[in-house]
């Protein structure tokens, strides 16, 4: 189960067709697994909802929303052995000069943001080419180190761009440079709020192991926000992987005010990367709670794989 497992997120033959043929033929693997417990609740349909620091994960082009500075970290419990680890920081740029257009916001300069996206797979046995056990271990892990900036350049249109770094090792380690950008529009339907946003995620970059290169898992994605009411949020991804068929996302999070500065969250997602018949087991739905205590918000996410077990993350927020 453990080689099967390190296979699926770290191996993968070089090939990219964008659709079901091209399943496993991207590297990288680790850069799909999401950031924060929200996003993991909602299913990763937040190509349009993140509007905090963890829209540096999701599409660089929410951080434009951030109005005060906003930290994050998630720790996420996987399958078998493995954790996987997100932080980010967003910090609003205020300009020395208020700016004379009157459609840029406040701020005029956006925001800057600064992540790291972890994965530690578990210590693994080492064995020799017959199969005897060698008395050793390694623990393969992969990093992604990114940086970068969001603003809103009209009074409805948002742009953003972050850089990415990604460094992963097995034994040997493999180095490359990637590119996220993403926009969004938001506009006023029939009185609801209502954002359409684009996203392309891991763009270039490719992880070379000795011979073998792979390019990156490649997503784009369109995405859709709706408030029915303001305690209310659904939001749809259509997303067109590199290395997979497209398929859709779906997230929704209904917001409970308790006191004056407490205030519970619901959430409920569908992810339709992951498939019960692949997975053998329930997969693709995800459930979630969390609870905004002044400025501090926690939350948690979980998410079934079917037979490889159930995931877990817990995430902390914070504005000041």
């Amino acid at each position: 189960m453990r080689a099967a497992l390190l296979a699926v997120l770290l191996a993968a033959p070089a090939r990219a067709a964008y659709n079901a043929d091209a399943a496993g033929t991207a590297g990288g693997q680790f850069l799909k697994l999401g950031g924060d417990a929200r996003g993991a609740a909602m299913g990763q349909a937040m190509t349009a909802a993140s509007e905090d620091a963890s829209a540096l994960y999701y599409n660089p082009a929410g951080l434009s929303q951030v109005r005060q500075r906003n930290g994050t970290a998630t720790q996420g419990f996987l399958y078998q052995d493995v954790s996987v680890s997100f932080a980010a920081y967003a910090h609003p740029v205020l300009p020395a000069v208020r700016p004379r257009r009157r459609f840029l916001r406040p701020s005029g300069l956006g925001t800057l943001a600064v992540g790291l996206l972890y994965l530690n797979a578990g210590g693994i046995g080492e064995v020799d080419n017959t199969g005897a056990a060698t008395g050793g271990t390694f623990t393969p892990r992969d990093v992604a180190a990114m940086a970068g900036w969001g603003a809103t350049l009209t009074d409805m249109f948002d742009l953003g761009i972050s850089l990415k770094y990604v460094d992963s090792r097995i034994q040997a380690a493999a180095k490359t440079g990637s590119l996220d950008v993403g926009a969004r529009m938001r506009l006023d339907v029939l009185g609801m709020p209502y954002t359409a946003a684009l996203g392309a995620r891991n763009m270039a970059g490719r992880l070379r192991f000795h011979d073998q290169t792979d390019p990156l898992p490649m997503d784009v994605r369109f995405g859709q926000m709706l408030r029915p009411i303001p305690q209310w949020l659904l939001s749809l991804d259509l997303a067109f992987p590199r290395d997979n068929a497209p398929y859709p996302a779906f997230g929704t999070e209904f917001s409970v005010p308790i006191e004056k500065e407490l205030t519970g969250f619901m959430r409920l997602g569908y992810d339709g990367r992951l498939s019960p018949g692949d997975l053998d087991g329930i997969a693709g739905m995800s459930v979630g709670l969390g609870v905004g205590i002044q400025n501090w918000t926690i939350d948690y996410g979980w998410v079934p794989y079917g037979t490889l077990g159930h995931t877990h993350r817990f995430s902390v927020s914070a504005r000041f």
